[in-house]
């Protein structure tokens, strides 16, 4: 009883915050984006205060800051570090710093807690220049930093509905007994006393240059593991075709670039071993690096000691031959120029960058520890190469395509939004050094829930990112999420099973990727959508997921040279379309670049399966069917 109790005492607190958030107690019908720090922001501020006992001015949380169109991500990153810089520092002492501060070339990242949030980010806004100062601020400094602190205590601005809103939010999150009914009064004094903790001389920014802050939020593989592992036939090679000229990325875990399933050739001596795995680069470590770079001096002898300090976020950087590491020399002179963009407000030199975050295929080559990745790259392109044994291989939808291992997600299989969408700008750069394409599509068996309180669906960051790089004329597929089955508690305890819709993940929610569900590997019109396959309508009405592809049972390659293991989930059936894709670009080379009619070829020649069209999509991938479509 005591459990339920602090259930109910939880729920009632969060009830209360979320009444306030969108202002349900005057039913003013407030929309979530009226102001710039979305609603995920302060929820996850009051739920490490009230599950984990962090309070807000002692907790930083990890956010994602978009600027205004006007203006690039590197000017953001520069006022911001301007900010911290200046009145960051009582935290310092306090706290300690930790911010995290990186730019990505579209948005930037940063942890703060909620202090830091009012004083460096939301000065930046134009909503906090005209909604709550309602001034027009044209110096940079304010000389009587005394003017600034009385606009808040002066009870005059009452008048000012969204100051009192904002009085009430974040006096409710200092407010140590949030579970009483405090009134309006009691909560906006305890704002003013959070603007009483305020460093002095107050420096309002001339030019707000920040648009949104919003979660740097979690991604994950998008694999279920409750199916029992049996071997199947995972990918099925339907045409002779030589998709040796088509490269795709997989944006994963890491693929074990030396599996013999990616042997490409052997040379004379029929010892040598060639990689159909071109390239490895490490975008777990992209914020970081950045971060560090950004608080490091920059003369030689701090670069070498950040070197010398960190090595697992800087070893390996190679040059233009990824099999040939770079000189300590060289090595210290690409982080000093990316040191030199991030201070000037430059954008990020991405030919720079590259060697520095790619890892070399030579005797010091990482496998990646998470057998994820390389199982989706095998789905797409694992060959036998003329093996013969009692255990046949299985064999992946295009056996000699090329592939580039973008490592976004961790050793446990999780990353952030922020390092995802700079790998998709890092691949957009890639795509813009050359008249053709040097990466024709990417795969994304990744899963972010999508927050419907923060975002309109399918404009979040990554989704942006996303939509973009097809605009660009490079095919995405994604899994639509494992999201699709529900374990439910009723007050008492009592769990009991069942299914959700309107449950697709991002970056599934984009207009533009193709998002795959989850069927039965060769008895899809039996069993039809997997159980677990995330369902539609996206939360603004529109169809996903887009298609269905084998996503049961599926044996594929796993770190180690001869590996193999059977695995589940929409993370399956992506690769099987991404394959799909890669064939349907052998075929129709004319069709390079064009993206949408990909798309529309294998949506528009899908089979039926007879199930709802927001569980099925278009139907089951039937790539025999699209190549004759055209």
């Amino acid at each position: 009883m005591h459990s339920l109790r602090l259930i109910f005492r939880m729920q009632s607190i969060h009830r209360k915050f979320e009444d306030i958030i969108f202002r349900n107690e005057n039913n003013t019908g407030r929309f979530t984006q009226d102001s710039p720090v979305y609603p995920s922001v302060w929820m996850e501020y009051l739920y490490q205060f009230t599950e984990n006992g962090q309070h807000p001015f002692e907790n930083r949380i990890d956010l994602i800051l978009t600027p205004h169109r006007n203006f690039s991500s590197s000017e953001l990153f520069i006022e911001i570090k301007k900010s911290f810089s200046v009145y960051g520092q009582d935290y310092i002492k306090d706290f300690g710093a930790d911010w995290g501060l990186s730019t990505n070339g579209e948005t930037v990242a940063v942890k703060c807690n909620l202090a830091e949030l009012l004083y460096c980010l939301l000065p930046h806004t134009r909503w906090f220049k005209d909604y709550i100062l309602k001034k027009d601020y044209t110096t940079d400094v304010m000389a009587d930093d005394s003017l600034f602190k009385a606009h808040f205590h002066d009870k005059k601005n009452t008048i000012n509905e969204e100051l009192r809103w904002l009085k009430q939010v974040i006096g409710f999150l200092v407010e140590p007994n949030q579970d009483k009914s405090a009134s309006k009064k009691e909560l906006e004094t305890s704002f003013e006393k959070v603007f009483d903790r305020f460093p002095e001389n107050y420096a309002m920014p001339a030019v707000q240059k920040l648009w949104s802050v919003s979660i740097n939020r979690k991604a994950r593989v998008s694999i279920h593991k409750s199916v029992p592992a049996t071997k199947a036939d995972a990918a099925r090679r339907l045409f002779d075709l030589d998709t040796s000229r088509i490269t795709w990325a997989v944006l994963d875990t890491g693929i074990d670039a030396k599996h013999s399933a990616f042997n490409t050739s052997i040379n004379d001596a029929g010892k040598k071993f060639v990689s159909r795995v071109i390239e490895t680069y490490d975008f777990t470590r992209f914020r970081d690096l950045i971060a560090d770079l950004s608080t490091t001096s920059g003369t030689n002898k701090d670069v070498e000691r950040m070197i010398g300090q960190k090595p697992n976020k800087l070893m390996g950087p190679t040059s233009t031959d990824h099999n040939r590491p770079l000189s300590k020399k060289n090595k210290i002179k690409s982080l000093r120029d990316v040191q030199k963009a991030l201070k000037s407000g430059r954008m990020l030199d991405w030919s720079v960058l590259a060697p520095i975050l790619r890892i070399p295929h030579d005797e010091h080559y990482i496998v990646p520890r998470h057998p994820h990745g390389t199982h989706v790259a095998g789905i797409i392109g694992a060959g036998n190469n003329g093996s013969v044994t009692d255990n046949p291989r299985p064999e992946g939808m295009c056996p000699n395509i090329r592939l580039y291992d973008i490592r976004v997600l961790n050793d446990q299989g999780t990353g952030e939004e922020f390092n995802i969408s700079a790998a998709i700008q890092f691949i957009r750069w890639l795509n813009r050094q050359k008249d053709l394409l040097v990466i024709h599509g990417i795969n994304l068996s990744l899963s972010i829930p999508h927050e419907v309180e923060s975002y309109a669906c399918g404009r979040t960051p990554v989704c942006e990112s996303c939509n973009r790089l097809f605009a660009e004329g490079t095919v995405i597929v994604t899994a639509a999420g494992n999201m699709g089955q529900a374990v439910y508690e009723s007050p008492t305890g009592r769990r009991e099973q069942g299914f959700r819709t309107v449950n697709i993940t991002d970056p599934g929610n984009a207009e533009n990727v193709i998002t795959v569900g989850a069927t039965h590997s060769n008895k899809p019109h039996t069993y039809g959508v997997s159980y677990f396959s995330s369902r539609g309508p996206t939360g603004d009405g529109r169809l996903k997921p887009d298609i269905v592809a084998p996503g049961e049972k599926i044996r594929s390659t796993v770190p180690g040279n001869n590996d193999f293991e059977t695995m589940d989930g929409t993370s399956m059936a992506a690769p099987h379309v991404s394959g799909a894709a890669a064939i349907l670009l052998a075929k129709y080379r004319e069709l390079i670049g064009n993206p949408e009619k990909i798309k529309e070829t294998l949506c528009g020649s899908a089979t039926d399966l007879n199930r709802e069209k927001y569980f099925q999509g278009n139907g089951m991938l039937d790539v025999l069917r699209a190549i004759q479509s055209i």
